[in-house]
């Protein structure tokens, strides 16, 4: 905030500084420069995200507080820093946007970590209930703002080549995917008997960091996720699959893949779970950056036959609802 008819003025750089002449107050008005921040979310496989915005923190490399700057239009946006050298990361959405996932370690680049927000322990194990969905991000690492930037605050095509010399005073972000896209498909014997199927993998991490999307020491866990087709093959209708597409914070070792089945048969009552065999997994490139794991397998044992049940589950009978009354409820 700036009142100019007093000599002092607050700001967010810290105390308020006293002014004690027009000079001093033309050195305050250079404090800062203005930035031109654009980002190009082409390969980050989020078309379907395009009406949320974005959140960009600047991180002083001499350990100061960092600046957080909430974009409506995650495309571009305008900042101004004081002078100094700095790291900067951009991600999608804002940190309390996302209904599955959550951060913590802010103060710093490299201890910003995305974490599962909805887990159970189940037998010693967490599970994550709700897939983290997807999270994309870039890093310009040793920006600097020099003294010329400062008070370059005409608009950016009138910007003199002495105060932002080749686009020093610009920021260009790619944001590539973070999170990993899964797609399971599973072929199973009995899936007529089949109503619904729950799945879960193991050996997934349970959080990520953003500035290098590294999961190494990451606690391990169980990634939960409904089935969303169930498909017989056409020529054998007790032969089909089930498959389904998750995002997760990364991929379980090759020799932790491990995938249970917990299915609901037609019959309302049965609930069975069942291993699967012969796992195989390829990874496969789109063209735009973004890589799909695909994991294939068989279920060990078929379903059992059962009896479909027309229960809906609700064991009510209309009839049974008694005379029906016209109240008036005051509003």
């Amino acid at each position: 905030k700036r009142d100019w008819s007093s000599d002092v003025c607050s700001s967010d750089l810290g105390e308020p500084q006293l002014f004690r002449g027009a000079a001093d107050k033309a050195t305050y008005k250079k404090a800062e420069a203005e930035i031109t921040v654009t980002a190009d979310w082409s390969r980050a496989d989020q078309q379907e995200e395009n009406q949320y915005g974005a959140t960009l923190i600047f991180y002083p490399q001499d350990g100061g507080t960092p600046r957080v700057v909430l974009m409506g239009d995650r495309t571009q946006t305008t900042v101004r820093l004081p002078d100094g050298r700095y790291d900067a990361i951009l991600f999608n959405r804002s940190f309390d946007e996302f209904g599955t996932m959550a951060f913590r370690g802010q103060e710093q680049l490299h201890t910003l970590e995305a974490y599962a927000l909805q887990t159970e322990t189940r037998y010693g194990t967490k599970i994550i209930t709700a897939a983290p969905g997807k999270l994309a991000s870039a890093v310009i690492r040793d920006f600097e703002v020099t003294d010329n930037m400062l008070g370059n605050y005409a608009p950016a095509g009138a910007r003199s080549v002495a105060d932002c010399p080749d686009g020093a005073c610009r920021l260009q972000f790619t944001p590539l995917p973070l999170t990993r896209k899964v797609k399971v498909k599973l072929h199973i014997t009995g899936i007529n008997n089949l109503k619904q199927a729950t799945c879960q993998l193991s050996g997934v991490p349970l959080s990520i960091y953003l500035h290098d999307g590294n999961t190494d020491n990451a606690e391990k866990g169980v990634q939960e996720f409904e089935v969303e087709d169930i498909t017989p093959d056409e020529d054998f209708a007790a032969n089909g699959t089930l498959s389904g597409t998750i995002h997760l914070f990364g991929l379980p070792s090759t020799e932790e893949v491990q995938i249970k089945v917990r299915a609901l048969l037609k019959d309302n009552t049965t609930v069975i779970e069942r291993e699967v065999e012969n796992i195989e997994a390829n990874e496969e490139a789109d063209g735009s950056g973004v890589t799909t794991l695909h994991i294939e397998a068989d279920i060990t044992d078929p379903l059992p036959d059962v009896t479909i049940s027309e229960d809906s589950g609700f064991n009510a009978n209309v009839d049974e609802w008694g005379q029906e009354n016209d109240t008036e409820i005051p509003i």
